[in-house]
């Protein structure tokens, strides 16, 4: 199998890049995953399955055989064999990305592994590939100390603009490396919303009645993206300027998309979760909305979440990576075969209000080395009757004293033996 089925057409006609397709297929299927493994099913949901990518590539860029084999399935829908072309595709389409961008709205990714420097050492390929590829910083740090943990948070608040600040509270001994990527975003409404029209006003949360939120308001004389479905209605509102003079022309980079389910019985997240998978859906076509005129009314959003992806992506298809027995053989030069994946972390912010939008996201890897040693077994060892010891110094192997014990000590008394007794019958 090469890249992901070749058909690219949305139920529009439209043609997406195979990579692009790639993200959106792996962003439903993700969402639906992470979705299904949370408790609180009254909760938010919001995740960021393009950066998740980016981590999960730098851990799959290091894996062989059959844990290499499941990793590209999953996140590029490639044999392993193709892995290292849908790793380049992601990156070549994060540079368009950024580069699209650049001047209209704020947007970085950044990319990091840290390695425990007492336990293992990169193989010098998968570094190199890593740093060209994806521009990922790497350092050998020491993991007994606490700075470490600290550099690593710092990273990540230095990346996201302060929005994350703690992806890790601790490592342990036998953790052998940690990778991770972050993904910042800050843009302008190209029409901002008036905060004097903003008011508190009902929104109805799933399962748990009505409650009063801060809303913003506005109207739209032209230049409103809208999209009916057969099951949804979707706006769609720019960031980024939209002006055009003699000497420049300035088009908005970025949109959010924002659906609302036409059957009011229906929660927006398994609405979400029952979208087709291996499609790029109609509302997330750009080109299969029409010009509109109305009005927007959207709450203030302030939302910070924290995934364990580790459940998710086994049910997606990836299990091999979370267990001992893992394939890590390409990422360092000793101790491949012992290497596993023993956490996988996803931060994520949102926030909202009449300027525009910030947010940001990082997933973190966590790779731990299997320790050799095999469980206790269960003994039940009675020394009940005559033993022999002997006791060693253990540094020089000399023995002190040895025996052969048939009376442990002089005060043994013999056992009483139990009377018979007999029972006579009336």
């Amino acid at each position: 199998m090469t890249p992901r089925d070749q058909a690219q057409e949305t139920e529009h006609g439209t043609q997406f890049k195979p990579e692009v397709k790639n993200v959106i297929t792996l962003t439903l299927a993700f969402a639906k995953a992470v979705g299904k493994k949370q408790k609180d099913k009254a909760d938010n949901l919001i995740v960021s399955p393009y950066n998740a990518m980016a981590c999960l590539a730098m851990v799959a860029s290091g894996a062989d055989r059959e844990t290499r084999a499941e990793m590209a399935k999953t996140l590029f829908g490639m044999d392993g064999a193709f892995l290292v072309a849908g790793v380049n595709a992601y990156a070549a389409l994060n540079d368009e990305i950024l580069k699209a961008n650049k001047g209209q709205v704020e947007l970085t990714t950044a990319n990091g592994v840290w390695t425990n420097k007492d336990l293992v050492t990169l193989r010098q390929a998968f570094a190199d590939g890593l740093k060209k590829t994806l521009g990922a910083e790497i350092s050998a740090e020491d993991y007994a100390d606490p700075a470490t943990v600290k550099k690593i948070n710092d990273w990540a608040a230095k990346n996201t603009n302060g929005l994350i600040k703690e992806v890790l509270k601790e490592l342990h001994p036998d953790d052998a490396a940690v990778l991770a990527s972050a993904l910042y975003f800050k843009g302008q409404w190209t029409s901002k919303f008036d905060k004097s029209l903003t008011q508190d006003k009902v929104f109805k949360t799933d399962g748990a009645g009505a409650s009063q939120t801060p809303t913003m308001h506005q109207d739209f004389e032209k230049g409103l993206s809208y999209q009916k479905g057969k099951d949804f209605e979707a706006v769609a509102l720019t960031y980024g300027e939209n002006k055009h003079t003699d000497k420049e022309s300035k088009y908005p980079t970025m949109r959010i998309v924002l659906v609302r389910p036409t059957d009011t019985a229906v929660s927006a997240r398994d609405w979400l979760a029952g979208q087709p998978s291996g499609k790029v859906p109609a509302w997330l076509d750009p080109w299969a909305f029409e010009q509109a005129t109305g009005s927007v009314e959207l709450p203030r959003l302030d939302i910070k979440q924290k995934h364990d992806l580790i459940p998710a992506l086994e049910d997606m298809g990836i299990t091999k990576a979370f267990h001992r027995g893992a394939d890590f053989t390409k990422m360092v030069e000793a101790g491949g075969d012992k290497l596993y994946v023993s956490q996988v972390s996803h931060d994520v912010v949102f926030k909202t209000d009449e300027q525009g939008s910030e947010a940001a996201a990082v997933t973190t890897a966590v790779m731990t080395l299997e320790c050799a040693f095999r469980p206790p077994v269960n003994v039940d060892v009675k020394l009940d009757r005559s033993f022999v010891f002997a006791l060693q110094d253990i540094k020089t192997g000399a023995v002190l004293f040895v025996g052969a014990v048939n009376k442990p000590n002089n005060d043994m008394k013999p056992e009483k033996k139990k009377r018979k007794t007999k029972t006579i019958s009336m």
